[in-house]
């Protein structure tokens, strides 16, 4: 197939600066020019782009936002849009061997080149707008090509929902570490005279450099005999440098919690000692988009603390607490812990919408009774603050097992956290911001073996994965469309996302420019041929797709 035909001009969203005033051009898309690409680019098609919580993050900071690399938006704005689905139109000379037009594709945002972070929709030019260009950065980054192709079987209003998906999958492929990084960076901060002992796993980890804060003579001599190396010592931990491990021992207090925000990105805590009835300010933000791990033991052995609960995954036939599990993203979560076989026996869904809530039971009320699930959905609203803990305590008397954490407020959090039970896990999904400090249980961490994971985003690795569970039919995507609308609509679909209108997510069709934005319940009254393409259990189709751009789409 030959370069197929392309306007001069085409409808884009860019971002101008912070805030929605700064979007677009008077709350609607700018007309600017179809960009030219060069030899060794692609011009795609924006066949779809999904709205996201991210997206409105990203509005909001404008500039300030640490994926976006303009130095001012004004004069060189960014067109937001990460969750896209693309079909070429233009193939560069160079790329003749690689790519054919007609092509589909979903991208992998995030995308790195020598290291560095050039997030699609973020630092490159993303999938608001009604055609792209993909440079060398996306077709030939630190991962390869971060496009993975698409049949012609999957509609694209439902493409665009498996980088969402992925993100969700993602955050249960958590890989935490089971040992002290090997040649890393390692500091010891005591707040005791104790003697403590490397053990056989810092030992095999041969730190690069070791550091301590308040150790006795009597420790540091033990330890540097031990890892056969000498222990820089320093007076206070408030360190302008990152360790890729950190040990405190029995350190608390405004001291322990300055170490504690020591690490590396994706560094490890470790408590070491007794802290009984010993709680602290954590960094709960850094614990999702750093992966900050914080695990802990009793007694003075350093390497004790390693390889317990280090799951990711939900306990099999556990009980598990889903707060904000009714929401956009929420409802994947729930999804997911309803029909993973090996996934809770008992699930509570708490979220502040009734309406959302009764969209979730609707949706899964036949996984539900196939696996058997005591399953409970509660909106708290209508409850006071003890009624609300005796719901929580009666339904879970020995703590949760695992509470997927999709509520951004630091207070839900730590009232959470208050039940998680032995060897419980929180996942902290929802993106909450780096900096944002929360009160945790340093006791449950060492002594119950309670743990803290999160992440953000995703690898091309696991948008493959997800990719490839719904070619299979193990996943089924399209069950978190929730609306659907043109390009001019997308301004007030971003305001839907703010305001959580819908109880899933919304998808913008760039060229079916004045489609409105409709419920996906409410599609069917657009065109008796509409109506008629859904699937038996209400889904939207290829035939939808189809229909919908016959009447809508650019011609």
């Amino acid at each position: 197939m030959s370069d197929v035909a392309i306007p001069e001009k085409m409808m884009a969203w860019p971002l101008f600066g912070a805030g929605m005033e700064n979007f677009g051009c008077n709350d609607q898309p700018c007309l600017v020019p179809v960009p030219e690409i060069k030899d060794d680019e692609l011009l795609v098609k924006i066949d779809a782009i999904g709205l996201c919580f991210s997206d409105v993050k990203l509005i909001r900071a404008g500039q300030e936002h640490p994926r976006v690399i303009s130095k001012d938006l004004k004069s060189d704005p960014v067109i937001p849009g990460h969750e896209a689905v693309m079909s070429v139109v233009r193939v560069g000379s160079k790329l003749a061997d690689r790519f054919k037009v007609g092509q589909r594709f979903i991208i992998q945002a995030d995308i790195y080149v020598n290291g560095r972070g050039f997030a699609y929709g973020y630092a490159i030019n993303g999938g608001m707008a009604q055609y792209s260009v993909l440079d060398q950065r996306v077709l030939n980054g630190d991962e390869g090509c971060y496009l993975l192709p698409i049949s012609d079987e999957m509609p694209s209003a439902v493409a665009a929902l498996l980088e969402p998906w992925t993100c969700v999958q993602a955050s249960y492929m958590i890989g935490n570490r089971t040992a002290p990084k090997q040649g890393g960076k390692v500091l010891i901060a005591a707040g005791d005279d104790g003697v403590y002992e490397a053990g056989a796993l810092l030992r095999a980890a041969a730190p690069a450099e070791v550091t301590g804060f308040g150790l006795s003579p009597a420790a540091v001599k033990a330890l540097e005999a031990e890892l056969g190396g000498a222990i820089r010592m320093v007076e206070d931990v408030a360190l302008d440098e990152k360790f890729d491990d950190v040990f405190l021992c029995n350190l608390t207090g405004p001291l322990a919690e300055v170490a504690a925000k020591l690490g590396e990105r994706g560094g490890v805590t470790s408590f070491i000692g007794d802290y009984k009835g010993v709680s602290g300010l954590f960094d709960v933000g850094r614990i999702h988009y750093e992966g900050f791990f914080y695990q802990g033991a009793t007694g003075n052995n350093l390497s004790a603390a390693y390889n317990r609960n280090v799951r990711s995954k939900v306990k099999a036939g556990g009980t598990c607490w889903l707060p904000g599990g009714a929401g956009a993203m929420g409802q994947m979560h729930t999804q997911l812990a309803v029909e993973n076989p090996d996934g809770p026996s008992r699930i509570l869904v708490t979220d502040m919408d009734s309406a959302r809530i009764a969209n979730v039971e609707r949706l899964l009320a036949d996984a539900i009774k196939k696996r058997n699930i005591e399953f409970k959905a509660v909106n708290p609203s209508g409850l006071s603050a003890e009624e609300f803990d005796h719901l929580l305590k009666e339904f879970a008397p020995d703590g949760f097992d695992d509470i997927i954490m999709l509520v951004p407020v630091v207070p839900v959090l730590t009232h959470a956290a208050g039940y998680l039970g032995q060897d419980g896990l929180m996942n902290i999904f929802a993106g909450i911001p780096a900096g944002k400090e929360g009160e945790l249980s340093i006791d449950g961490i060492v002594n119950r073996n309670q743990r803290y994971i999160g992440s953000s985003g995703s690898r091309t690795e696991h948008l493959r994965h997800t990719l490839h569970l719904a070619e299979q039919g193990a996943l089924k995507p399209v069950t978190a469309l929730a609306a659907i609308g043109g390009m001019k609509a997308l301004k007030q679909g971003i305001e839907a996302v703010m305001n959580a209108k819908f109880p899933g997510k919304t998808v913008i069709l760039p060229n079916c420019p004045d489609m409105p934005l409709v419920p996906i319940r409410e599609l069917g009254s657009l065109s008796p041929e509409i109506a008629a393409s859904f699937d038996e259990g209400g889904f939207y189709t290829v035939a939808t797709e189809a229909a919908v751009n016959a009447k809508y789409g650019v011609k």
